[in-house]
């Protein structure tokens, strides 16, 4: 091995840095993911009921099919997901930012991010950071189904021998908000360029120079017994 092979510093200040350099890069992926999702294009209102049946519809199948159910049959009306290629994407990048984002605050065996970041300057982006835990938690990561709605419906028929009864025509409707418009998309975006710049990157170049002083007033034999410089990269193959 050359005696001047690069080595791992393992002390604690060491360990520090590469805590925040997985900071910068993980908020540097959720402002990329939050950008990424506001360039995809987004289906109108009046074109996304085009595709999706009405009240009225929906009531002209279910008497259509009225000589099927009352020979015995049952149906079942189910809402497919109706997001185009584009929409899903945006969806998946949304979800991917808010994700990484709430990572770099979550509490684990890597350097986290406090909530008291949020002073000062900072202080008016405290809501907003509230505001992206609360969605991660409670409808990303997590359901509490407040944001999101899976109904069953049925339709009482009249029947010349029963009077009133079920139809068995099972309406299910899916309903859930699956990404913000663009410009709170663009708030997100620059949310976390914010943090990037006005508290990670400060830090990593305040804990740099601490290790660097660190390192030069260490022996050289203390160095040269850190492990050689390296690391085994992981595969998702190992978790999946």
């Amino acid at each position: 091995m050359s005696k001047n092979a690069i080595k791992v510093v393992t002390t604690k200040l060491g360990k520090k840095l590469s805590g925040y350099l997985f900071l910068k890069y993980d908020m540097e992926f959720a402002a990329r993911a939050f950008a990424l999702a506001a360039m995809r294009g987004v289906r109108s209102v009046p074109e996304r009921l085009t595709g999706r049946p009405s009240v009225e519809d929906r009531t002209r199948l279910w008497q259509a099919m009225d000589p099927i159910l009352r020979a015995g049959a049952a149906i079942a009306q189910i809402d497919e997901d109706d997001r185009s290629e584009s929409e899903a994407e945006r969806s998946a990048l949304f979800e991917a930012g808010i994700v990484t984002y709430g990572r770099c605050f979550n509490s684990g065996l890597r350097t986290r991010l406090s909530k008291d970041i949020f002073i000062g300057d900072l202080s008016r982006h405290r809501k907003l950071h509230d505001a992206i835990i609360r969605v991660r938690n409670k409808h990303i990561a997590h359901s509490e189904l407040k944001m999101e709605q899976s109904i069953v419906g049925i339709q009482l028929v009249d029947d010349q021998d029963y009077g009133k009864r079920p139809n068995l025509v099972l309406t299910m409707l899916i309903i859930r908000r699956h990404f913000p418009a663009d410009v709170r998309l663009a708030e997100l975006e620059s949310h976390c360029r914010t943090i990037v710049e006005k508290v990670i990157e400060p830090r990593i170049l305040v804990i740099g120079r601490s290790l660097r002083e660190q390192l030069l007033q260490m022996p050289a034999e203390q160095i040269e017994g850190f492990p050689d410089f390296g690391a085994t990269k992981p595969t998702l193959e190992e978790l999946l």
